[in-house]
């Protein structure tokens, strides 16, 4: 694979990781609630971790696809419309805005994987939609405890 290819397609998704990360940030600061302003808060501080872990994939010059889950998603994120952003938000909202913008990101990298021609760099797009998915459904997992409870 390009090096420089690879470099390019790890750095979009860091940039990717800290759009999301002040996504989160300024939800945190807009929301009136103070549980879910730490919530929010909680979200940047995750995408700040997936930052750093696509800044020491990007240093090693190579993706190890032990870093990803690929078979982890329960699909709750597809049955819901993507939240508004308000100050009075609620907890279901706020995880399911969370979960919806990890299945555009995770998306996004299937679809740069579908088209992508060089085998390397399709298998880091892989790689990184499986990341995405991972994240994705933790917040599935989350968005099930708030928005189901009659189902504990």
């Amino acid at each position: 694979m390009d090096l420089d290819a690879y470099r390019a397609a790890i750095s979009d998704a860091i940039q990717s990781e800290i759009d999301a990360k002040n996504f989160y940030e300024q939800v945190s600061q807009r929301i009136k609630d103070n549980y879910l302003k730490g919530v929010f808060a909680g979200f940047a501080q995750e995408e700040a971790k997936h930052e750093q872990i696509l800044t020491d994939i990007l240093d090693q010059k190579k993706v190890d696809a032990g870093y990803f889950d690929f078979d982890k998603d329960f699909h709750v994120s597809e049955t819901i419309e993507m939240p508004k952003v308000t100050a009075e938000m609620d907890l279901k909202n706020a995880i399911g805005l969370a979960m919806k913008n990890e299945e555009i990101a995770m998306k996004k990298y299937l679809g740069l994987a579908e088209n992508c021609t060089d085998p390397g760099l399709k298998s880091v797009f892989m790689d990184l939609a499986a990341m995405e998915r991972g994240h994705k459904h933790m917040m599935e997992e989350k968005f099930v405890d708030v928005a189901y409870p009659e189902v504990w």
